[in-house]
């Protein structure tokens, strides 16, 4: 995936100031993830304490940039936007140390022991995939998407659609956005005029869908959905707060890109009724290439087609 920022973040150990009362801490990712950090933003209430959105990943650096930004702190909530490692892999340290409560959406804290079991194995005979990369797809499958053990131990509580987080002098209210996960969430303080988007809305990158676990529901039309809902919140100069690359304005815009990215992607979809899913993603454009896929990259590229496929068939 490419990269949004110059800066090197393994050196920045500060929080940069977004707005007041609100830091920005870029956790160092792990190498070969293929993007350079994810944000963590540090909200502090009225009586001094601070409230961690989305730590990052469960390594001693992430875990000592954290620590530095933090500079002693109290810290009374971490909030996870959903369960990927790269968000939520340092919340059982962090909670471990401070004693903070650790609150996801309840849908995500539903799907806990699915992500534990690792992203369950595809048929990829039907799905129509040559024999000899099937391997690397089953491992790839077997890879759990979160540290979910640790997790089950910390999470104190569950937040639904339209909760309001009263934190003193703050309200951040909870928006439901499922596509990325089923248990996505998006934080709004609408007084401050920013909307915390996880890895809903990235400012140029195209997120993943369907990568917490099965659903009952179809994740391109659980993420078109969530992306109108939030694109709705954007009345002018709303700052979204991204779980990769910066913060930016323009939500409303991006979110109308996102949705007519997935809606090409549907058509070009629709016009191969009768091929494979290996073979109809063949003919789609991806990122990188075709030919630059493989492992996680190539079955979430092969999963996404699939959903595709079946978003067709719903709206047919």
């Amino acid at each position: 995936m490419p990269s949004h920022s110059a800066a090197d973040p393994a050196d920045d150990h500060a929080a940069e100031p977004i707005a007041p009362g609100v830091r920005r801490v870029r956790i160092p990712m792990p190498p070969g993830t293929g993007l350079p950090f994810s944000n963590a933003y540090l909200i502090e209430d009225a009586d001094g304490r601070v409230h961690v959105i989305d730590p990052g990943s469960a390594t001693p650096e992430a875990h000592e940039t954290l620590k530095a930004a933090l500079g002693g702190s109290p810290v009374a909530s971490i909030v996870l936007t959903h369960l990927h490692a790269d968000h939520s892999g340092g919340a059982a340290q962090l909670a471990a140390e401070t004693g903070a409560s650790v609150l996801v959406h309840e849908r995500e804290r539903a799907a806990l022991g699915l992500i534990a079991a690792g992203l369950p194995a595809p048929d990829l005979e039907a799905w129509g995939v040559p024999a000899e990369r099937r391997p690397e797809l089953l491992g790839a499958a077997a890879v759990p998407t979160g540290p979910a053990a640790q997790l089950d131990a910390v999470i104190t509580g569950v937040l639904t659609d339209g909760d309001v987080l009263a934190l003193p002098g703050r309200r951040l209210r909870v928006v439901g956005t499922p596509g990325h996960t089923g248990g996505h969430l998006c934080l709004h303080d609408e007084e401050a005029g920013l909307l915390i988007t996880g890895d809903h809305v990235l400012p140029t990158i195209n997120s993943g869908l369907g990568l917490g676990g099965p659903t009952e529901s179809n994740p391109i039309a659980d993420y078109l959905e969530s992306l109108d809902r939030v694109a709705r919140l954007d009345r002018g100069g709303l700052r979204a707060l991204p779980g990769h690359e910066d913060p930016f304005t323009g939500l409303r815009e991006r979110c109308s890109a996102l949705a007519a990215h997935h809606l090409r992607r549907a058509d070009e979809v629709a016009a191969h009724p009768g091929g494979t899913v290996w073979e109809v993603a063949r003919t789609l454009t991806w990122t990188g290439g075709w030919d630059g896929l493989a492992g996680f990259t190539l079955l979430s590229a092969l999963q996404q087609t699939a959903q595709h496929r079946e978003f067709v068939s719903r709206r047919a």
